[in-house]
């Protein structure tokens, strides 16, 4: 029985070899040193996926108002209003674009008139990303949807780094119109950010023939369906006086 027992012990109980005893520290040691350094990483490259995911944030800017306080003085006789219009560019990290605002309503105004609200564009911006928008603000009664094509033909590229280079952007910009007669009433820059899924109305820069009334506030945007960020810009080009009111909030 006794030598049954210890047969039976062998069998149920495997021997381990002192050679294996002899190298269990040293496994020990070098799997500790191949599993810390992941361990340590391993947050870092969950962090950075969540991050590479993070969907982009959608801003929509819209033009509330545009009062017309005084018209402009280059008029035929007996001309009582004005046709005013908006030349929209902007300046991405990626891409840049410049269009004449599409509008089927009516653009006749007259002195203490004021065409009402009207989408500008959406922007869609993913973490760090800046976009620049130009609005410039022109009047002619002539004007035609084949222009399109000659604005976005000078599209800048690259944003403006400074109140110079803006002035020449919305210069080069509106060129070919005022060309063909249109008045330039004035031009405005917004800078737009996406800072870490914050999104922030960074600025808000008089470039032709304005001046800002009221700022955008400081503070981020608030959620989709929140109180809209408002600025207001006198224009005073051509003789004429006018308030553009713009409003900018989250889209879902």
């Amino acid at each position: 029985m006794g030598k049954r027992a210890e047969v039976c012990d062998e069998l149920l109980v495997p021997r381990v070899q002192p050679s294996l005893v002899r190298l269990q520290p040293f496994i020990q040691r070098h799997m500790s040193r191949i599993v810390a350094p992941w361990v340590a990483i391993a947050p870092a490259i969950l962090f950075a996926s969540g991050r590479a995911s993070a969907p982009p944030e959608r801003v929509q800017l819209t033009i509330a108002t545009l009062h017309a306080a005084e018209l402009t003085s280059s008029r035929a006789p007996g001309d009582t209003t004005d046709a005013p219009f908006f030349v929209v560019s902007i300046i991405g990290p990626n891409a840049s674009s410049a269009s004449i605002l599409s509008d089927s309503a009516p653009r006749s105004i007259r002195r203490d008139e004021q065409l009402g609200a009207r989408p500008l564009t959406q922007l869609s911006l993913t973490g760090g990303d800046s976009v620049q928008v130009l609005v410039s603000v022109l009047e002619n009664s002539k004007m035609q949807a084949a222009d399109n094509a000659t604005i976005a033909a000078t599209s800048a590229k690259t944003r403006a780094a400074s109140t110079s280079e803006q002035l020449d952007q919305a210069t080069r910009l509106v060129a070919p119109l005022v060309k063909q007669g249109a008045n330039l009433l004035g031009a405005v820059s917004l800078l737009v950010t996406n800072e870490g899924g914050a999104v922030y109305w960074r600025r808000l820069d008089c470039v032709v023939s304005c001046r800002v009334l009221s700022g955008p506030a400081t503070t981020a945007l608030p959620a989709t369906g929140g109180q809209p960020f408002a600025s207001t810009v006198e224009l005073s080009g051509n003789g004429g006086t006018y308030h553009l009111a713009l409003r900018a909030s989250r889209a879902p």
